[in-house]
């Protein structure tokens, strides 16, 4: 690591590689109509169909008030479908619909190579860091409070 490297403000780095991916994110998934932000949320309804709404928030760690709409905006393009809980009539359930589910396949596909590109650059120290870094990220996580808890 040079001088300069060491110098360099974590939070800021971090702060500039997710503006970056996350602006190539959106620009690669304009045809999967999910963007950056939203893609997720797709991802996480195909691997739990029939979510409630409620355990949804809890599994994104986002606000409720960005989840709900990013959620109405994923509907309205009818990639989610919202349904009544049949048990729960006070709880929504969320489900891909056959748009969503065609195009989640694309969007899983797009997530894996470009992880495995960007993993693919670093050298295995590097990757040891990285593990690091998830490792602090989750720290973080736990030991803040939700962000939905201090709205409501």
């Amino acid at each position: 690591m040079t001088h300069k490297d060491a110098d360099a403000d974590l939070v800021q780095q971090v702060a500039l590689l997710n503006l970056i991916i996350m602006s190539q994110v959106t620009e690669d998934l304009a045809p999967y109509e999910v963007n950056a932000t939203n893609y997720f949320y797709v991802m996480k309804v195909a691997e739990n169909p029939g979510i409630s709404k409620s355990d949804f928030n809890d599994l994104v760690h986002l606000n409720h008030s960005t989840i709900t709409r990013a959620i109405n905006q994923l509907t309205k393009k009818e990639l989610i479908r919202q349904s009544v809980d049949p048990k729960d009539k006070r709880a929504t359930n969320l489900y891909l619909t056959e748009k969503g589910m065609r195009l989640n396949r694309g969007i899983e596909l797009y997530i894996k190579r470009l992880n495995a590109e960007l993993m693919d650059r670093l050298a295995p120290d590097e990757v040891l860091v990285f593990n690091k870094i998830v490792k602090l990220r989750r720290s973080i996580e736990t030991n803040r409070p939700h962000q939905a808890d201090d709205e409501n």
